[in-house]
């Protein structure tokens, strides 16, 4: 009982320090016990997840389907098992799937953690409480707790933490001495003084058995569409001599705070969301990378607008974009660019043509992964609108959406080969549904709800049974 209770006790962590009286942690944390209870995982042992309609990508980015998975003691996968193999005659315990359909968990290449945890405790507050006006560790603590709650049972097992403060890292290297950090985090410092204080001399080891390193830093050029901050060649169309302002870094600060960073080997994401911005930074990119050579994996954080002329630019780069939230901002979007500059916005398909590599994230909104998979597809919101897709010769395909949601995102990450796919060796971080992302249409997919979530083989989230 005891070894149960230590797997599922991270969830005890959202209601232990925070103040609140809502229970949800510790909700959570029956729910997870009365599966377990009912499907015992010892911790450490052989497991043979059987009977499922499994899914992932191969290298080169094919669905490919099996039946079973079976995971070594250290949460790896030692086997994938298609419906002709014999299964292994001898394993600890055995999880019959019940035909559900089983997928990689979900990769958010874009999030801030702290803010999201944050948000999720201030939501669950009893009326009339106020929360403190500077976070302190034990809020910052169960933040992180409630974060893991939502993204486990949005299907996400891992993200980029775009902005990690010393504080943050902090908070997750508790929660990983005490072993209660589930989630997989891939982190980037807020600024050079941040990267500095976290990483030292240069980029973190994986930690935790791969649920944490520091990657890099991040570097915010511009700000967003909707506050007409966003840096742009032309003026708003609908603010006249408008066109975002400066840049937040100017050209020459840039091209040294880039040097700054790559000189110790960390990974250079920056933040640019209009097409000035988005030009601005492949330009310091084309000029800088000569200099650092080696697997640097450039990534720009947002794109929203990307000027035809510089997607040509993008090939080899990482586009960390929104899918999930584009279409409920569509009509501020055409009212800031104007008709000209449409095909310019969230060009997924172009950017992807040109050799850029796209990664999905939330950036900034409530994660929703069925959501970025339909939209991605259909350039349409929930309701079917506009009829044909928005500039849908932007659409990409669901193999393609379901990649970048998955294997291109951890591989933007210096993942790849940890977890992202479903193969020997990765870690067996999936989940399970009550049907097919791949056949679903889109207003199923939706709806689509996580029934389970499994993070190095450990079941981290049981829903509702419907």
């Amino acid at each position: 009982m005891l070894s149960l209770s230590k797997h599922c006790s991270f969830f005890l962590t959202a209601d232990k320090n925070s103040g609140t009286s809502t229970g949800s942690g510790r909700a959570a944390f029956l729910s997870c016990l009365a599966a377990l209870l009912l499907n015992p995982i010892p911790a450490l042992a052989d497991t043979l997840i059987d009977n499922v309609e499994g899914m992932t990508l191969d290298a080169a980015g094919k669905v490919q389907r099996f039946n079973a998975l079976l995971i070594s003691n250290d949460g790896r996968i030692e086997q994938v098992l298609q419906r002709r193999d014999k299964r292994p005659g001898k394993v600890d315990y055995r999880v019959d799937g019940k035909g559900q359909t089983l997928m990689p968990g979900f990769v958010d290449a874009h999030v801030d953690l702290t803010a999201l945890g944050l948000a999720e405790l201030l939501r669950k507050l009893p009326p009339g409480q106020k929360p403190p006006l500077t976070p302190r560790a034990e809020d910052r603590d169960a933040a992180l707790a409630q974060a893991q709650l939502l993204l486990f049972s949005r299907g996400v097992t891992a993200v980029t933490d775009m902005g990690t403060t010393i504080e943050a890292w902090q908070s997750y290297r508790r929660a990983g001495d005490a072993g209660t950090l589930s989630l997989r985090i891939m982190a980037y410092a807020e600024g050079t003084e941040a990267m500095a204080l976290i990483g030292g001399p240069g980029p973190t080891p994986w930690l935790y058995e791969d649920r944490l390193r520091l990657n890099g830093v991040v570097l915010r050029l511009d700000g967003s569409l909707n506050a007409r901050t966003a840096a742009l060649k032309a003026p708003y169309a609908d603010a006249a001599g408008n066109s975002g302002g400066s840049l937040k870094i100017a050209d020459i600060a840039l091209r040294n705070t880039i040097s700054r960073a790559g000189i110790d080997g960390f990974q250079v994401a920056l933040q640019a969301s209009g097409d000035r911005a988005v030009s601005t930074a492949l330009s310091a990119i084309g000029e800088l990378a000569s200099t650092y050579k080696g697997d640097r994996r450039w990534r720009i954080e947002g794109a929203d607008v990307i000027d035809p002329a510089d997607l040509a630019k993008v090939s080899g780069i990482t586009l960390s974009m929104r899918a999930s939230s584009f279409a409920a901002s569509l009509a501020m979007t055409e009212a800031r660019l104007g008709p000209a500059r449409l095909p310019s916005a969230y060009p997924w398909a172009g950017a992807s043509i040109a050799g850029g590599k796209l990664a999905f994230g939330s950036h900034g909104e409530p994660p929703a992964p069925f959501e970025a998979l339909a939209a991605a597809n259909t350039r349409q919101d929930a309701s079917g609108r506009p009829f044909g897709g928005w500039q849908p010769q932007h659409a990409v395909t669901r193999e393609a959406a379901l990649a970048a949601l998955t294997s291109t995102a951890a591989w933007a990450g210096f993942a790849e080969g940890r977890f992202g796919r479903l193969e020997k060796g990765q870690r067996a971080d999936f989940i399970m549904l009550d049907r097919d992302p791949m056949l679903a249409s889109p207003t199923e997919l939706r709806a689509m709800r996580v029934a389970q979530t499994w993070v190095g083989g450990r079941l981290v989230w049981q829903g509702k049974p419907e």
